[in-house]
């Protein structure tokens, strides 16, 4: 796995920019398939994207997966802005392939804190260890108390962003190799502890629902000559893997380039949030701000 590398002092180099939109799940089916995802592009994306493209491509392939999240039983992780993430590999039939990620990310609104940060030995080279630093940016809006009635989010008139800041590291293994208590935790991200300090390490994980994925991916559009979107829809059933999906995102990326997003890539990639935000507002999930959130241990906070 190729690392974000690192930049002297200044820390790690921005390597992307992730663009995300909560649709309400409701607009989907059980047991989706890239027909079916490529249908909604054809009928309610393609056409907001073809304002900054003529010609998007739309999804290529799905992957499935099994994902948790997990934190301790006082959030300990969440109340760090730390987000742990075990994400298994399945086939069409959410069977495993014995293939697992985990991944420790910290995210906060600060980019120098977190491009500084460490969560492993940066000089360490080992293939199944990716590091990478990115931008998350997803739609102005605040959750209301759930005292309160009406919508639970609260937007903007004039539509706009939130941007985040997000270093994850992910080491690859096999789903024997789960970290189930703190420590194990320290011991895969050692960065982890310098964060959090002095905590009781025996401490058991706990995992918030369990997400069947579907993800569809590689739709494209280009934002300039240097610079491509690649999009993902990406479908959470909780539970079961033919259940109704619980979780619907729309996201895309855009890479850097050498650590910069060239003016008129990066005008393009905003202005087109904002159309997305504007033109599928009957669809935008008015309940929820992150889908993270929704995974959780009850109580913790993406």
């Amino acid at each position: 796995m190729p690392d974000s590398g690192r930049n002297g002092n200044m820390g790690h180099v921005l390597l992307a920019r992730e663009y995300k939109l909560l649709l309400k799940p409701s607009e989907f089916k059980a047991n989706p398939t890239l027909v079916s995802a490529n249908a909604f592009w054809a009928s309610r994306i393609e056409r907001i994207v073809s304002t900054i493209d003529n010609h998007p491509e739309s999804f290529k392939k799905v992957v499935h997966r099994a994902i948790r999240f997990w934190d301790t039983a006082d959030c300990v992780l969440s109340r760090h802005d730390l987000i742990l993430r075990t994400r298994e590999e399945m086939d069409e039939n959410f069977n495993p392939t014995g293939k697992l990620e985990t991944t420790l990310k910290l995210r906060m609104p600060d980019q120098f804190v977190v491009a500084s940060t460490s969560l492993v030995d940066d000089g360490k080279t080992d293939k199944n260890i990716e590091t990478k630093f990115e931008e998350d940016i997803g739609p102005l809006e605040v959750a209301r108390s759930k005292a309160t009635e009406g919508a639970r989010v609260v937007v903007p008139v004039k539509r706009s962003t939130r941007n985040r800041f997000s270093l994850s590291t992910t080491i690859e293994g096999d789903p024997s190799q789960r970290p189930a208590r703190l420590a194990d935790v320290f011991e895969k991200f050692p960065g982890a502890k310098v964060l959090i300090g002095d905590v009781a390490t025996n401490e058991d994980l706990i995992s918030g629902s369990v997400s069947h994925e579907y993800a569809f991916k590689k739709a494209e559009a280009k934002f300039s000559d240097s610079v491509d979107g690649i999009f993902a829809l990406s479908l959470w059933c909780f539970d079961k893997p033919d259940a109704n999906p619980s979780v619907a995102e729309l996201s895309y990326t855009c890479e850097t380039v050498n650590g910069n997003m060239p003016g008129k890539a990066a005008r393009q990639a905003y202005d087109l949030f904002i159309k997305l935000q504007n033109q599928l507002a009957d669809i935008v999930d008015p309940e929820n701000t992150s889908k993270t959130a929704l995974a959780l241990p009850k109580g913790c906070a993406s």
